[in-house]
């Protein structure tokens, strides 16, 4: 019976942690090209003062605050803009994943989860800017 709560606490933690941005996602990471590509522009996810903080830079550049100001700081989406943002997928990836993300008024950083095993998936910074939102793939670099 112990075992069987152990395998259920674990069970949920790690669904939990597919579903949500969480400190596990604080990482460096690597925009993507259309080929799959690095193309040095890297992000680093953090927290300051319980305050979610992305940092840009191109290689070999020392990083800056990307984030916005005061006012636009990043927070969890909502079901109905995660939704709309699985729209700017191809059909087929809506109906496999979900997604979880964190926002501001510029972009989300979100993590893309296989619906079948919640573990496996990848990262994507979405723009938000642009009028319609623009997915765009994420390699992790650091853990």
């Amino acid at each position: 019976m112990r075992k069987l709560l152990l395998v259920i606490t674990l069970f949920v933690s790690f669904s939990a942690l597919a579903r949500e941005i969480s400190d596990f996602d604080m990482a460096t990471y690597e925009l993507l090209g259309k080929n799959g590509q690095l193309t040095g522009m890297q992000m680093r996810l953090s927290r300051a003062n319980n305050q979610w903080v992305m940092e840009g830079k191109e290689r070999g550049a020392p990083w800056r605050n990307i984030s916005c100001d005061r006012g636009c700081e990043y927070r969890t989406s909502t079901k109905t803009e995660r939704e709309m943002y699985l729209t700017s997928f191809p059909a087929d990836i809506s109906k496999q994943y979900d997604l979880s993300c964190i926002q501001n008024m510029a972009n989300a950083f979100c993590w893309l989860a296989k619906k079948s095993e919640p573990m496996i998936g990848g990262y994507v910074l979405i723009a938000l800017v642009t009028g319609k939102p623009v997915p765009m793939s994420l390699q992790r670099l650091t853990n």
